[in-house]
């Protein structure tokens, strides 16, 4: 049994920028999980494009680049049929229970360049199995008013069995997600976003599973935004300094 409380506030406040109130954001994290929906808002049956969001980050001296990848998979034709690009500078630094207010702006971006909007968006990280039950998938899907789920690679909050079960939360032993075995040596820790029940989004996440701990979208997602990520590191060397424009080597 793995079991994880999340950091303490006071190793948080210690994490967060110069100007940032975190007692603000925990407000607006409280808020914002008040409007999480769990039942699903798109028919099961007519699901068929699932996105998967993945962020890659480039550490320079001065600043942070982000690298958002965003890829569609058709259940129907078995394949990533779409996928989109977005690159720009980070403000804020990666702190546990606050990624959100990290790579929303990023993940959002890479969203809103898809031609055709998915049934369901997986992401990346946390949603529900959250200490303030608002991970990135969930603060996104309220925020774009999405169907999302969150797929991470290691437990942030909850206790869990390191075979397939529930996560539970350690202090009220409420179901906040699942665990499931997307590869055989590593769990793949599920829980809703927005939008969706808990049984649909395991369903689904289990139909995109390919070996990896990661499932197919978010893995396409992951391996372009890397892909991307060593092209511009390369390109920086030389120079060349318009981020944005980079996308476009990758995606034609």
């Amino acid at each position: 049994m793995r079991i994880s409380k999340g950091p303490s506030e006071a190793y948080v406040r210690s994490r967060v920028p110069r100007g940032f109130h975190l007692d603000v954001a925990r407000s607006i994290q409280r808020m914002l999980a008040s409007k999480v929906v769990e039942r699903d808002t798109v028919p099961i049956n007519d699901i068929d494009l699932i996105t998967g969001i993945d962020v890659a980050y480039i550490e320079r001296e001065d600043n942070e680049i982000g690298v958002s990848i965003a890829s569609t998979y058709s259940l129907t034709s078995r394949s990533i049929v779409e996928w989109s690009c977005w690159v720009g500078n980070i403000a804020f630094p990666y702190v546990p229970t606050l990624l959100s207010f990290r790579e929303l702006k990023p993940v959002v971006n890479a969203y809103l360049r898809l031609r055709r909007k998915p049934h369901v968006v997986l992401i990346d990280g946390h949603g529900k199995a959250h200490p303030f039950r608002l991970g990135i998938a969930s603060h996104f899907g309220v925020c774009m008013n999405v169907p999302t789920i969150g797929v991470a690679k290691s437990l942030l909050y909850g206790k869990a069995s390191n075979d397939e079960g529930p996560i539970l939360d350690p202090n009220t032993n409420e179901i906040i997600g699942w665990v499931i075995r997307c590869a055989p040596s590593k769990p793949t820790y599920i829980s809703v976003g927005h939008g969706i029940t808990l049984d649909t989004a395991i369903n689904l996440v289990r139909r995109l599973c390919a070996g990896s701990q990661m499932p197919i979208p978010i893995l396409h997602s992951h391996n372009r935004a890397n892909e991307l990520k060593r092209r511009i590191i390369k390109n920086l060397s030389k120079g060349v300094t318009n981020l944005d424009s980079q996308c476009a080597s990758i995606l034609m």
